[in-house]
């Protein structure tokens, strides 16, 4: 399933802004989130129900994600994620796939009524994997 296999690129690169002075999302909560949702993403699971029951911890005057970013992001792999489970009950030869995207390069999205055209992919803090694993945060 073409399109489940490129959001779940999308749900391991996603990169968002880190806030200090207002209020976020704590960093280690969504990147755990995160990786808790790419299985379910790749095996075709819905994933509406465990995005509507995440719930992160706030920051106040330390680091955090961009509230907004992280929940347009969240609402993007949901819409996403129905077109896919609604192409693979129904599947119809005229409908157009969503491309494959690798890397860490902004998606490109081909024009689809159930996507919103107004997401943009955040681009934001890059953090290396052993920080990532380790829960540390750069300064």
């Amino acid at each position: 399933m073409r399109v489940n296999e490129a959001l779940v690129g999308e749900v391991t690169g996603a990169r968002f802004t880190t806030v200090t002075t207002r209020g976020g999302y704590d960093m280690g909560d969504v990147d755990a989130f995160l990786d808790r949702i790419c299985p379910r993403l790749y095996a075709g699971e819905p994933v509406a129900d465990m995005v509507a029951k995440a719930r992160f911890t706030p920051t106040e005057l330390r680091q955090g994600y961009d509230v907004r970013e992280v929940d347009r992001f969240l609402d993007h792999v949901v819409a996403t994620a129905g077109v896919a489970d609604a192409a693979a009950r129904n599947p119809n030869p005229t409908t157009r796939e969503q491309p494959v995207v690798t890397g860490r390069t902004e998606p490109t999205f081909q024009q689809d009524p159930t996507v919103d055209p107004q997401w943009v992919n955040p681009v934001a803090e890059v953090r290396s994997p052993l920080a990532r694993l380790f829960g540390r945060r750069r300064r």
